[in-house]
């Protein structure tokens, strides 16, 4: 696929090996790039950091020509592809991620920096939120090259005695997510079926005026607060906010929605599902976040509407 692309932005800061920040329209945007995960290099969040982590950043700072703190001592120009080849105002509004960082491969040089990493070894083929539609084959062969090659990431030694993630575990999990995610773009999208993150505009206007609708949103998160005698489960994020309420947590539905949720969508299980029922607005004003309010677990399903 032939993507959207921005030609010769001026690189801000290497922040470690997967986000970057960029001189766009202005100022000054952050950039998650896509289907990369690589180790964290900084504590605070909710990942350890590891010794692939800190090389991984190391490694990009060497490849973008920065110093060690990430800034640039002199101009240096990127380009930026997204994953879609849709107009560059609507890339700008859709591909952002749950912090609102613009999700997209980054070229230096005519070089593709995202498939670069993964074939030096610094990252999975990260898939946890969709496989490339632009370059699903090349990071497929740039993974297993890498795993031959048992460097970096995949070298047991580059993490001995220290912090490590059990790639066994996550990986398969990250590509059931990425099957269901695969499932909703062939079917979901032309069956009206909106995306929390995709279509949030559209979520809101939906909630302004009541209207019924299915919702693909992800429940990885769990039951997150139980106010009252009812339930709330965030099902967007920081930038896409978006609810689903449960009223009454003791009745005989509410029970089986909570058990469905735990059990087969939160933490490691599939995480995505779809919702179906009448949106609307908590608080009910201009305001408020846009929710859908589940009183049955046929309001959810693994399946879009129509199959």
């Amino acid at each position: 696929m032939t993507g959207t692309t921005i030609e010769g932005l001026k690189l801000i800061k290497v922040v470690d090996g997967d986000t970057i920040k960029v001189e766009l329209n202005g100022e000054v945007e952050s950039l998650r790039l896509s289907c990369l995960d690589t180790e964290e290099s900084w504590p605070g969040g909710s990942k350890p950091v590891t010794k692939a982590g800190i090389l991984a950043s190391k490694r990009a700072k060497e490849y973008f020509g920065t110093g060690q703190d990430g800034f640039p001592s002199g101009e240096i120009r990127v380009d930026i592809k997204f994953d879609t080849n849709d107009p560059l105002p609507e890339c700008l509004k859709k591909h952002r991620g749950n912090y609102g960082r613009l999700l997209c491969y980054v070229n230096k040089n005519g070089e593709n920096y995202n498939l670069k990493m993964v074939k030096e070894g610094w990252s999975p083929y990260f898939v946890k939120y969709g496989r490339s539609r632009s370059y699903h084959s090349e990071f497929l062969e740039a993974e297993k090259e890498a795993q031959s090659k048992n460097i970096a990431i995949w070298d047991p030694v580059t993490n001995a005695s220290g912090n490590k993630r059990d790639y066994k575990i996550l990986i398969p999990w990250w590509h059931l997510r990425e099957s269901i995610i695969q499932d909703y773009r062939k079917f979901g999208i032309q069956r009206g079926v909106q995306s929390v993150r995709v279509d949030y505009d559209d979520i809101v206007e939906a909630a302004k005026t009541g209207s019924s609708m299915t919702v693909f949103c992800d429940l990885q998160g769990g039951i997150n607060k139980r106010p009252g005698n009812g339930a709330l489960i965030y099902a967007g994020s920081i930038k896409h906010r978006f609810n689903l309420w449960i009223p009454d947590r003791e009745s005989a539905q509410a029970g089986k929605i909570l058990n469905l949720i735990e059990k087969r969508y939160a933490g490691q299980g599939r995480g995505y599902v779809y919702v179906s029922g009448k949106a609307s607005l908590y608080p009910p004003s201009e305001r408020g976040k846009p929710q859908i309010e589940l009183t049955s677990v046929d309001q959810l399903s693994d399946l879009p509407p129509g199959m």
